[in-house]
C-alpha cells in the first residue's frame, strides 16, 4: 500500500503546538491528521487554529494536572469522531536547555522555581509530556527540541526512560534542517517512539540526507522573488510578487498564491540601521568591529546618556551571539532563524532586518500560512516552530514504518 492511495490517517495530538509547524508538516504527509491540540501562548494558538482549523486548548500543561490535560484531549477528539489519538507530538520550550543559555542559569532557574526534585523527570513540561502519553497510550511519540536538551539527563534520558517502560521502542538523533532541502542550518534534537515495533530502533528516525545528494537550498532561492523593502518602507500586509521567474522552492513556498501575505519587516532606530551598510555578508557586528570594517561612530547606540551616546562595550562584543547582528548569505542556507527584531538578523542585500515573510520562507512555511499577533509575536512564532518540511520529512518515514505494523489499541475515554 503506497501513501497515495492510503485512506486512513493516522490522528495526532500536538502539545506545545506553537504556530503548528510540526503539525503543519505531518498533515502534508497526507498520512497524519491533526484533531486537537494544546498551546498557551494565545498569539500561536490563533495562528494555529486559523491555520489548521483545529481545536487549540489554551493551557500551560506543565501547570495543569497531566490526567485533566489527557481527558480534555481526548474528549475532544470522540466529539470530532476519533475514538482514540494514535500519535502525540509536541517540542517543550527550549529556552532552559538552549546553547544560547550560557552557564545553564535558565536551567537552574526552572529547577528552582519548580521545586524539581531528583527521583523523576527534573522539568514540569516533559514530566506532563510522559504522563499525558501514559493516559493516552498512543502508538507513536515524537518530541522535539534543541540541541541542548540532550546535555540534561535528568530530562532527556529520564523522558526517554519513561517511554521505554511505558512499552516503546524509542530512537533519537540529530536533524539538520539544511540537509531536508530547507534554507536554514538549523540542528534540532528528535526522539521517536513506536508500540509494537520489534525492528531495528535506529530506523524510527531518518537520516539527514548527504548534502551533495540533493543541493542546498540558499537564502537566494528561498526569497529572491519577493519584493524590495527599506528601513523606512517596510512593506505592507498585502502586496504582489517581482516579477521573476521563480525558483523551485519559491514555486513550492508560493502554493498557487496569487497575493503575497506579510512581507512587512520591523523598521529599527535609524542609528541602527546606519550601522547595516558596514555589515558584509555573513559577517556578525562582532567580526566586523573585530576586522575594522565599521568606524567608531557607528558603534554608538541610540541611547542617550546625559548629552552622550552610549558605545558598545568590549564586555557587550565579546559575548555578543554569533547569529546576534548578523547579515545573511545570498549564497547559502541561513543561519539558525530566530526572533528576527530581538537578534537582529538583516537581510543579505537590503540594509533591514528580514520580513516575517522572508523568515517564514526560511523555515519552510507555504505562503498561504499566516501568523496572528504583532510583528515580533509573529517573528517569535516563526523562531519557535518545527521547519515543516522537515516535519513532513520525518511523518513520512514514520508512515513508511507503520504501514508494515499492526493496528493501534483503541483507547476509550474514561467515564
Amino acid at each position: 500500500m503506497s501513501l497515495q492511495n492510503s485512506k486512513g490517517r493516522y490522528s495526532f495530538a500536538d502539545l506545545f503546538a506553537g504556530p503548528g509547524g510540526l503539525s503543519l508538516g505531518f498533515k502534508m504527509s497526507r498520512f497524519f491528521e491533526p484533531i486537537v491540540a494544546v498551546e498557551s501562548n494565545p498569539k500561536a494558538a490563533e495562528t494555529y487554529r486559523s491555520n489548521l482549523g483545529v481545536k487549540v486548548i489554551e493551557a500551560e500543561i506543565g501547570k495543569v494536572e497531566s490526567e485533566e490535560v489527557a481527558n480534555s484531549l481526548l474528549r475532544l477528539a470522540n466529539e470530532g469522531g476519533h475514538k482514540t489519538i494514535h500519535t502525540i507530538v509536541g517540542g517543550p520550550p527550549c529556552r532552559p536547555f538552549t546553547t544560547a543559555n550560557k552557564g545553564g542559569t535558565r536551567w537552574k532557574e526552572a529547577r528552582e522555581q519548580n521545586n524539581v526534585g531528583d527521583s523523576d523527570i527534573g522539568h514540569p513540561d516533559w514530566l506532563c509530556f510522559s504522563k499525558i502519553v501514559y493516559a493516552l497510550q498512543p502508538r507513536v511519540v515524537v518530541a522535539e527540541n534543541v540541541l541542548g536538551f540532550k546535555n540534561h539527563d535528568d530530562v532527556f534520558s529520564k523522558f526517554v526512560d519513561k517511554l521505554e517502560s511505558f512499552g516503546y521502542a524509542t530512537s533519537s538523533c540529530e536533524l539538520n534542517a539544511r540537509c531536508f532541502g530547507i534554507p536554514q542550518n538549523r540542528k534540532r534534537i528528535f526522539i521517536v517512539g513506536v508500540k509494537d515495533f520489534a525492528g531495528d530502533k535506529c530506523s524510527l528516525l531518518p537520516v539527514n540526507p548527504k548534502e551533495g545528494s540533493a543541493g542546498i537550498v540558499s537564502v537566494k532561492d528561498a526569497i529572491s522573488d519577493l519584493p524590495e523593502l527599506s528601513n523606512d518602507a517596510s512593506g505592507s500586509q498585502l502586496s504582489k510578487y517581482r516579477r521573476v521567474r521563480p525558483t523551485r522552492y519559491q514555486s513550492l513556498m508560493r502554493n498557487e498564491c496569487k497575493v503575497l501575505y506579510d512581507h512587512l519587516a520591523h523598521s529599527v532606530h535609524p542609528v541602527m540601521a546606519e550601522r547595516f551598510k558596514y555589515i558584509p555578508s555573513g559577517y556578525n557586528l562582532r567580526k566586523t568591529w573585530v576586522e575594522g570594517k565599521i568606524p567608531e561612530t557607528s558603534m554608538q547606540s541610540q541611547y542617550v546618556r546625559g548629552n552622550v551616546r552610549k558605545g558598545f562595550s568590549e564586555n557587550t562584543l565579546k559575548n555578543m551571539h554569533s547569529n546576534i547582528y548578523r547579515r545573511l548569505r545570498w549564497d547559502d542556507a541561513a543561519c539558525t532563524i530566530t526572533n528576527v527584531r530581538k537578534t537582529v538578523l538583516i537581510h543579505p542585500q537590503q540594509n533591514r532586518l528580514i520580513s516575517v515573510r522572508e523568515a517564514a520562507r526560511l523555515q519552510s512555511f507555504p505562503d498561504w500560512f499566516r501568523f496572528s499577533g504583532s510583528i515580533s509575536q509573529q517573528y517569535q512564532q516563526i523562531a519557535d516552530a518545527v521547519p515543516p518540511l522537515l516535519a513532513r520529512a520525518i511523518a513520512i518515514h514514520l508512515a513508511e514504518l507503520l504501514m508494515c505494523l499492526p493496528k493501534p489499541i483503541v483507547v476509550q475515554q474514561k467515564s
